[in-house]
């Protein structure tokens, strides 16, 4: 599939941005968060913004952006639309929240806790809205939603533990559960990757209904130019290219912000340096998942691909 880049920013960005929404329910089950108000205006205005220019970003490859209204009528079927209300309908509670929580209002918990449920909501609805493409065999695979569902909340962790590294104080089982995010990320795409490159649902052989034991090939192409087909629908990548940028995703994104959190404590070094290296394992981690996002789409072979040539998908 083509990898739009407003996409990718919008799954990452967005994802991000509920992620931290959902790391801090967490915590507020476990601990205290009435943190220092400029800390709090910290994490708010980061989740607000990653979460506004993520949702703006996804309507630029619209061909009719002012159209994009219309796609909310359609709740009822589509999970493209069922996404978009969810994540309209995600505001409210949110701006609420963060009036009280700014506030100190006891009552920002449950505005917490009703924000977070419509994050995964809407995460899970972006999930689904691949994960039912059957035309798509890599993405019409139950692991799609639980991996965009833990994306979201190791990032928002990850986020987090930085920003509290900038700050200078501990929030309690944020450190453990920030690695167990993370470990999970990992863990999880690795077990992907593996069935994606296992699973064959369809062949050319099977597309033409010539059989298992032909040997099935393009004699010519059906158009000498390119089309729509061709230039949304498939893109290829070199192996070797799409396993250089796994292992780039699996260093950035998980195993170096585990390492600086474990090693955190071991370590000889300036404040000032200490926060400038964890600012930049976030921004690493927020490449390494763009490419991990880059991946997803551009390694998706759609079944039409078949028919220009593609032996398997």
């Amino acid at each position: 599939m083509h990898p739009s880049k407003s996409i990718i920013f919008f799954t990452v960005f967005t994802g991000t941005g509920y992620g931290i929404l959902l790391c801090l329910s967490y915590l507020a089950f476990v601990t205290n968060i009435n943190f220092d108000n400029n800390f709090k205006l910290f994490l708010m205005i980061t989740s607000f913004v990653f979460i506004c220019s993520g949702l703006l970003s996804s309507t630029l490859h619209l061909g009719h952006p002012e159209r994009a209204w219309r796609s909310f009528s359609q709740w009822k079927s589509s999970w493209l639309s069922r996404e978009g209300l969810a994540a309209v309908v995600t505001f409210l509670p949110l701006m609420i929240f963060y009036l009280f929580w700014y506030l100190d209002n006891i009552f920002y918990i449950y505005f917490l806790h009703s924000t977070s449920i419509l994050c995964l909501t809407t995460i899970y609805c972006t999930g689904q809205m691949y994960a039912t493409l059957k035309t798509i065999p890599a993405w019409n695979n139950k692991l799609v939603t639980p991996i965009y569902t833990i994306n979201s909340i190791c990032m928002g962790a990850l986020t987090v533990y930085c920003f509290t590294r900038f700050y200078e104080f501990e929030i309690n089982y944020l450190y453990h559960f920030t690695i167990l995010s993370l470990s999970l990320c990992l863990f999880m795409k690795v077990i992907y990757w593996y069935i994606i490159s296992k699973k064959i649902i369809s062949t050319a052989n099977s597309a033409t209904g010539l059989g298992r034991n032909n040997n099935i090939s393009l004699f010519e192409g059906p158009h000498t130019g390119k089309n729509f087909l061709t230039t949304e629908m498939i893109n290829k990548i070199k192996k070797e290219k799409a396993n250089f940028l796994r292992l780039c995703f699996v260093i950035l994104t998980c195993i170096l912000p585990i390492y600086m959190i474990v090693q955190e404590a071991s370590l000889i070094i300036d404040s000032v340096i200490l926060k400038l290296s964890f600012f930049l394992v976030l921004i690493f981690a927020l490449i390494g998942m763009l490419i991990e996002r880059y991946l997803f789409f551009i390694q998706a072979k759609h079944v039409v691909s078949l028919y220009y040539g593609e032996k398997k998908v």
